[in-house]
């Protein structure tokens, strides 16, 4: 069974938080170089002298329990000084920058993947714009873990934030949401989770690009039937709900992938219920939530109605009323649902001309025959 990268990537980084230090860089210097107004050509010496001397000691050292502090003490050397800042800045890029190439000559595959995460885990700590370009490449790792981290830092709030308030802005946001499209088709769900977010932190164009492509990933893995059930689905579907709310002007593209996802999860669960599909516990559980828990957070707000009855049909094992709630809410080949009807969209070209009324009919897996 494939372990999960991100508990392999959260591992790394909680197995050394609570471990007692050995810190060998000296700190004395680049201390007092934090406190002084203007800075000269000794205090660039120094300050990169740190840098080199810290990330060094990242990648060579052989106790992993000391890993979380030496990140610590690496981000909180920062400082607003302009002077400072821009050198601390330029030293981190070069250093970590060389650092990831040095990892690629690592016999130890184990170490390797332990210093790669590691650093990736301080690009996402420091929050640091001129690392951008560092974290985009990780995008492409090999290393699952390494990609988790470089998504992770690149929808940091603080990294937009400053982004987004830096002189002249040039569109590097839009930029990460376009390099993280490409991904999408091959990104493991917690990876899609955290993508899909960037819609939060950063709302424009490219994010909302972003969010309908994660959701015809998962909309076309339900049609497949190689996507799994889980927390994704929840956050997408509440994600597309608060877009359709919205009314933007993308607004028809948000509600058809809110409908088509929630339908094919509720028609998947339905098969499940007539006995036509086997599902182990934890898939039965996951669809149970997703269908239950967008209930409760998005079908109020998109119907102006409060209603249980898709979790009363679950808890009662109830595939009749779970097929025509799927009607009433989302449409059929002969009935408009109330959410299209409300919100003014359909489901695409009907084949002998025409709109579709209804979501498309889930699939059977594949080697079923109806």
């Amino acid at each position: 069974m494939r372990k999960s990268f991100v508990v392999s990537a959260i591992l790394t980084l909680s197995i050394v938080i609570f471990a007692p230090v050995c810190w060998a860089v000296d700190t004395r210097a680049i201390d007092r170089v934090r406190q002084k107004d203007v800075l000269d050509n000794e205090d660039f010496e120094i300050i990169e002298q740190f840098i080199r001397d810290a990330i060094d000691e990242l990648v060579n050292t052989t106790d992993f329990t000391q890993v979380a502090r030496l990140r610590e003490i690496i981000v909180t050397r920062q400082s607003e000084q302009a002077q400072y800042a821009e050198q601390y800045s330029r030293c981190l890029r070069k250093y970590i920058g060389e650092a990831f190439v040095k990892t690629d000559k690592l016999d130890d595959a184990t170490r390797r993947h332990r210093v790669r995460v590691n650093l990736m885990i301080l690009v996402f700590q420091l929050e640091n714009p001129r690392l951008v370009d560092i974290a985009l490449e990780a995008l492409d790792d090999r290393d699952e873990s390494v990609q988790y981290w470089a998504v992770r830092s690149l929808t940091s709030r603080g990294l937009i934030e400053k982004i987004e308030a830096a002189p002249g802005n040039p569109n590097v946001v839009g930029s990460i949401a376009s390099k993280f499209e490409d991904i999408v088709p091959t990104a493991a769900p917690e990876v899609l989770r955290i993508m899909a977010e960037m819609v939060l932190v950063a709302d424009n164009d490219q994010t909302e690009a972003l969010l309908l492509k994660i959701a015809d990933v998962r909309i076309e893995g339900y049609a497949d039937w190689t996507a799994k059930a889980g927390p994704i689905d929840i956050e997408v579907l509440e994600l597309l709900c608060d877009k359709l709310l919205a009314r933007t002007r993308k607004a028809e593209d948000f509600g058809r992938r809110f409908a088509q996802l929630y339908s094919y999860v509720m028609q998947k669960y339905i098969m499940f219920l007539k006995g036509e599909v086997s599902l182990d516990e934890g898939q039965k559980q996951q669809l149970a939530s997703i269908l239950a828990e967008t209930e409760d957070k998005c079908i109020y707000k998109l119907t102006g109605l409060q209603q249980t009855v898709i979790r009363r049909a679950i808890e009662l094992g109830d595939a009749n009323t779970l097929y025509q709630e799927n009607i009433r809410l989302l449409g059929g080949a002969e009935k408009e649902g109330e959410i299209p009807a409300k919100f003014g969209f359909d489901y695409g070209p009907a084949e002998g001309g025409g709109r579709l009324t209804g979501p498309r009919e889930l699939p059977q897996p594949p080697g079923v025959n109806k």
